[in-house]
């Protein structure tokens, strides 16, 4: 999986992306990928690894609702 993938769990979809991690200093430290699902809530982001690892389906295209 890579940053804009679309992705689809149990008829939910999302897009994969990226939220960098930076120390005290603003200094790039490492990245965290992430699913944006398609809801309402703009905060509704889950970790790609652990529980849904392996489960996340890549689709070609979606139609999304609340994504922009």
């Amino acid at each position: 999986m890579k940053i804009g993938d679309c992705v689809e769990y149990n008829n939910e979809f999302g897009i994969i992306i990226e939220i960098p991690i930076t120390d005290d200093n603003g200094k790039y430290l490492s990245k965290d990928l992430l699913v944006r699902w398609d809801s309402p809530n703009e905060s509704d982001i889950e970790n790609c690894l652990g529980n849904l690892e392996g489960l996340l389906k890549k689709v070609k295209q979606h139609q999304f609702k609340f994504i922009k």
